[in-house]
């Protein structure tokens, strides 16, 4: 991602109303501070429209019901499109971009766990391409020492604060690696700190099952039906422990605004790009036409 200027992100949308970003929205009692009770979805968008929208709002609207808050009817995916086309006009960015759509409970005026009303936030920022970009260069990986990511029912959630992943990233950075590959309390192998993990050996593709604790990736979703019409075969439960990453011919990573980023190194493992290069041309056909 590259740096905005001032001139460039000088809006966000609050609940449908487009303000400036200097100006104060939130509230010391918004509950997201609070207590963590927010969720957040991000979208790449390309001249001004939102790739897979139908498949964010899915995964978005699914979280909401699980943490018992309020969908307004007004929750809509030709709502959500038309706000951020209208963001991204008056932030005048007009190439790729990253959309992050954050949803949050309102203030109340205590702390029982009701469901309470809920705003959202729309924000926008300008990507240096505008289309899903291979790395060159490959990425360097490890396993993740500090923490873990544990399964369980909320496992799939994005939830807005996700200290789990900051850690996990700031390890990451602190050892000089690109990212760390997150194992799950039985030592299987979930995710990075922000995207999904694809094993690949022979015309097979592995990458965890959902059980294992992984966030349900749109990518992870959208790749893996680009792999099956692209003749590869797909095993979309793997319970792969970390030994899978030395018998592995290639590993790459999947994320919604980065597309698919290769990986080089485990280790002293490397690896190749034949899969991820095959698939990236896929999903630029697809997302682009």
């Amino acid at each position: 991602m590259t740096h905005l200027s001032v001139a460039e992100n000088r809006y966000i949308c609050l609940n449908g109303e487009f303000r400036k970003t200097a100006e104060p929205c939130l509230y010391l009692q918004n509950r997201a501070f609070r207590s963590g009770s927010g969720l957040h979805e991000n979208m790449h968008a390309f001249a001004t429209e939102l790739q897979f929208p139908d498949y964010h709002l899915e995964r978005l609207f699914g979280n909401m019901r699980l943490l018992s808050m309020e969908l307004p009817a007004y929750f809509t995916v030709d709502n959500f499109r038309q706000l951020t086309s209208q963001l991204l006009n008056k932030n005048r960015i007009f190439g790729g971009s990253v959309i992050r759509l954050s949803v949050y409970q309102d203030i109340l005026g205590n702390f029982k766990p009701d469901g309470g009303s809920v705003s959202f936030i729309i924000e926008s920022q300008r990507l240096e391409y505008d289309r899903y970009s291979l790395n060159d260069k490959g990425l360097a990986v490890d396993l993740c020492t500090g923490y873990i990511k544990s399964t369980g029912p909320l496992s799939v959630v994005r939830e807005a604060h996700s200290l789990h992943y900051l850690l996990a990233g700031m390890e990451g950075r602190k050892r000089n690696l690109d990212d760390v590959l997150l194992l799950n309390e039985t030592g299987r192998l979930v995710e990075t700190h922000n995207s999904n993990i694809f094993l690949v050996s022979g015309n097979a593709i592995f990458t965890p099952g959902i059980s294992q604790g992984c966030i349900p990736g749109i990518m992870r979703r959208v790749v893996l039906d680009l792999a099956g019409y692209a003749g590869f075969r797909i095993n979309d439960q793997s319970s792969l422990t970390p030994a899978a990453l030395d018998d592995a011919e290639e590993l790459f990573l999947t994320n919604a605004v980065e597309g698919i980023r290769w990986v080089v190194a485990f280790r002293d493992r490397r690896y190749y790009k034949r899969a991820a290069k095959i698939l990236n041309e896929k999903l630029n056909a697809k997302a682009f036409g």
